[in-house]
């Protein structure tokens, strides 16, 4: 068992993998329940499973985060904490998907999934590598972008105080921002909070 123990990845793998690990097993499911029982491996999932860290699994949430539920990419408060945008550190990773809300409170952490159409989720992050591993999350404009689109009906006049006061970022730090990422978003998400953004965010950096 040890070898084969030392023949699974440090990052998350699939049911079937380890499964083709196990042929030689009359029956595998029943011998990967006996390592999660021992702590071998953690099931993360339904059909996903890291190794344990004590025999060299990587427990990345930011990695697993994409594997969970997808497709997505992280966004929201998490990637906003991410780029240092807000001063809090956030433990449940937030992501945006094409797909129906979900959360999942796993062994490794929270993770919640917040939905948006195609035409608004198919832009606006990038694949991040981070040592051999990568995951996919949303750019500070994007971050921002699609935070204040879950937030309804937000007027100009009130954008200022909700990221200064509600999210607590430095209005400096946006000040940076890729003018033309911010218009393209606002164009393709055509939400009414997101326009009036993009209206305050011209104003600001004039």
């Amino acid at each position: 068992m040890v070898d084969v123990l030392y023949d699974l990845p440090k990052i998350p793998f699939s049911y079937s993998y380890i499964v083709s690990l196990l042929s030689g097993y009359k029956k595998p499911r029943d011998k990967i329940s006996s390592m999660i029982k021992k702590g071998e491996i953690i099931q993360i999932k339904r059909g996903l499973y890291i190794l344990s860290p004590q025999y060299g699994g990587i427990v990345d949430k930011k990695v697993a985060a994409n594997l969970i539920y997808g497709p997505s990419y992280i966004s929201l408060d998490y990637a906003l904490s991410y780029w240092r945008l807000t001063p809090e550190k956030v433990e449940e990773i937030t992501c945006v998907t094409n797909k129906r809300n979900k959360r999942f409170q796993t062994e490794i952490g929270v993770f919640s999934y917040k939905y948006i159409n195609d035409r608004k989720f198919s832009y606006g992050f990038e694949l991040v590598d981070e040592g051999d591993q990568s995951f996919f999350i949303a750019t500070r404009e994007k971050a921002l972008c699609d935070k204040i689109y879950f937030e309804k009906n937000l007027k100009k006049n009130e954008i200022a105080e909700y990221i200064e006061n509600n999210l607590r970022i430095d209005i400096d730090s946006i000040k940076d921002f890729d003018d033309g990422k911010v218009k393209s978003i606002a164009e393709n998400f055509n939400n009414s909070a997101v326009s009036n953004f993009y209206k305050w965010y011209r104003g600001m950096k004039r």
